[in-house]
């Protein structure tokens, strides 16, 4: 196999010269020229692979049909899908390990991809990580090799997501791609006709579920048809099939199956009529419009989420807990989610990099959150869940500033009671939904208004003393644009003017912090902030909690930690920006500018306008490297300064 491939690569690759063909296969030029010899010999009298000076290797082929049988019955893939880098290689790997029943050695490997016996080392800590997160290890044996061990269930999703992550960059039918309709392998069906078996039947059962779950189902279906073929199937317990036959999913999952015995020819034990129930249960997803029907929601789940809300309230002081919308909003989710936790099921969230730039807060309220559900169903909890969970929290803060924060506005005219009471009715038909209060008044009672209550003043004069509110200079016939501006600024809660110096100060910026791990880092910042702002005992303890229950790392280079729950007199952000990044997560993210935040007890609605100042920032790669670069305080101030503020007061008459 692995000669047959080089000679692909050859026929493809004309003209490269010894040190090009290592470089790109990550080999040394010795190693090419001893697979050119090996290749030759097994090619002898039919081609042969010739290195002409300064043209580089070229094949020759000297009888078509010779080396066209050569090439078919050894099974040859495509020069296109020989793994071009590490990534690729991983996942030709992992689809390899998985589909394999026996041992093989890490020569042999090396052999088939054509590299270095120590390229393949370097690649199987990724494939290791990779197998970590469905429950799956590898075992070695001296002399044998290696395998991978774990359930067949587990075995099906890593498989699983393999394909769909290759589907979802390449949409190539390559030889570990069974499902894809380009270039199902010999005997596999195609997805469309998998589709077929179990689209009518979603149908008509009204599950609701998104494309990517779909698609997804799909080829879960079409993995476990390939494993049922190797004689592989998943074993489950008498007990577990009783419960899953009583489930809503187990009759449709049943007309799947009779579907795919008629349409495919491929018989489906109990097990895995179950196996695809449990896919069912799943992948369903419940919108906010979604009819209910049948989904029973449980004391338990119930149960778990009133402590999200609570863990919420502790740690951001944000009372959701008698918001039932949003309580509903979480059960629907939980139901099929804790199926996916329980058998390590991935859902890909298509919308989750928007999610995290447009909802930071929602977002670290879910990642807080999901530590409930960790500690509940024993399961690590990916960014795409969280992401879907932050949703729900995105959902329910709208709707409380838009249900909690009406604002009190003080009108001030010149020309009498009457143009007043015009206005007042203009503000009360164009923006009554921001509006609770609005009080009149001329411009020489101004000094006698208590301010204690008023939110803004809208004004058709010029005001020349200075008020402790934002002023408004307005026109009596507002335009339309002034009016989708007023809107703006009505929807965004108030921070005060100078956020930048009430959150972050000098004394709590560090740069050109030089450190090897997390650890070290984050110990040295909360070093700093115990000895320089009142906060609890117990600070550090609550970080590193928080930290280890759900790493907070951003992206971007960034990471945001937190306590577990308040514990400082104030809130206030402790910034160190590293020379070198470390290491932050099981996931890969590497961090190199650290936003160490503490909220206190009754910081509240202000964390919104907070969160939504510095969201861009924080996702922001531009504004990370410049801070990076230019470590200064200085660097950093005009950076916060320059993120969008909400919609601001303008002198609505251009004056």
């Amino acid at each position: 196999m692995q000669d047959t491939a080089f000679a692909a690569y050859i026929a493809s690759a004309r003209g490269k010269t010894p040190a090009e063909i290592a470089t790109h296969l990550q080999v040394s030029i010795r190693t090419v020229r001893t697979y050119v010899k090996r290749v030759n010999a097994a090619m002898n009298g039919f081609a042969k692979i010739r290195l002409i000076r300064g043209h580089g290797y070229k094949l020759e082929i000297e009888c078509r049909d010779q080396f066209a049988a050569w090439m078919r019955d050894t099974r040859i893939m495509s020069s296109t899908e020989l793994p071009q880098t590490p990534h690729g290689r991983v996942t030709y790997l992992l689809n390899d390990l998985l589909m394999r029943s026996g041992w093989i050695t890490l020569e042999e490997l090396a052999g088939i991809l054509f590299v270095s016996r120590t390229a393949i080392c370097n690649d199987m800590k990724e494939v290791e990580r990779a197998l970590e997160c469905f429950g799956l290890r590898l075992r070695r044996r001296p002399h044998y090799g290696i395998c991978v061990v774990g359930s067949e269930m587990a075995r099906r999703l890593c498989l699983a997501s393999i394909i769909m992550e290759a589907y979802g960059q390449t949409k190539q039918g390559s030889s570990f791609f069974l499902g894809a309709d380009e270039a199902p392998a010999e005997g596999e069906p195609k997805l469309s006709m998998i589709a077929s078996c179990v689209g009518e039947v979603l149908e008509r059962y009204r599950f609701q579920i998104n494309s990517v779950s779909y698609q997804n189902l799909l080829v879960h279906i079409a993995v476990a048809l390939m494993r049922i073929k190797e004689s592989c199937r998943v074993p489950m317990m008498p007990e577990d099939i009783a419960a899953i036959r009583g489930s809503r999913e187990y009759p449709p999952a049943c007309e799947i199956a009779c579907n795919i015995l008629t349409k495919i020819g491929v018989e489906l034990p109990e097990e895995e009529i179950a196996y695809i129930a449990i896919h069912l249960a799943g992948k369903q997803t419940l919108s906010i419009e979604a009819d209910d029907h049948g989904l029973v929601i449980s004391d338990e789940v119930w149960g778990v989420v009133s402590e999200m809300l609570e863990c919420v309230w502790k740690v951001f002081r944000f009372d959701f807990r008698n918001d039932i919308e949003l309580r509903f909003n979480l059960a629907r989710h939980i139901v099929p989610l804790a199926v996916r936790m329980r058998y390590k099921m991935r859902l890909k969230n298509p919308l989750l990099s928007d999610i995290q730039t447009r909802y930071p807060l929602a977002y670290s309220m879910a990642t807080d959150a999901s530590t409930i559900l960790m500690d509940r169903y024993g399961s690590t909890l990916s960014a795409d869940e969280t992401g879907y969970i932050a949703l729900a929290f995105a959902l329910a803060l709208e709707r409380q500033k838009s249900a909690g924060s009406k604002k009190n506005i003080l009108m001030v005219c010149a020309s009498g009671a009457g143009s007043s009471r015009l206005l007042e009715y203009r503000c009360r038909q164009e923006f009554g939904a921001y509006i609770d209060k609005i009080i009149s008044c001329d411009a020489l009672n101004l000094s006698k208004v208590d301010f204690a209550e008023i939110d803004y003043v809208f004004t058709t004069v010029h005001i020349a003393e200075t008020l402790p509110v934002p002023v408004l200079e307005m026109r009596y016939f507002l335009g339309s644009d002034e009016v989708e501006q007023v809107k703006k600024l009505l929807r965004t809660d108030r921070i005060d003017s100078d956020w930048v110096r009430r959150y972050f100060s000098r004394d709590l910026f560090f740069a050109h912090l030089s450190f090897d791990s997390k650890q070290e880092a984050l110990d040295h910042l909360i070093d700093r902030v115990c000895e320089r702002k009142t906060v609890e005992d117990r600070f550090r303890e609550l970080v590193w909690k928080r930290e280890m229950t759900a790493a907070s790392a951003f992206g971007n280079s960034v990471a945001m930690p937190h306590p577990l729950e308040p514990a400082s007199a104030e809130t206030f952000v402790c910034v160190g920006v590293l020379d070198k990044p470390v290491p932050w997560d099981e996931f890969g993210h590497v961090v190199q500018v650290i936003f160490l935040s503490s909220f206190s007890a009754d910081s509240g609605i202000e964390l919104q306008g907070l969160y939504s100042r510095l969201a861009d920032l924080l996702v922001s790669a531009h504004a990370i490297t410049e801070l990076v670069t230019d470590q200064r305080w200085e660097t950093l101030e005009n950076l916060l300064r320059e993120q969008p503020d909400p919609p601001s007061f303008v002198d609505a008459r251009g004056a």
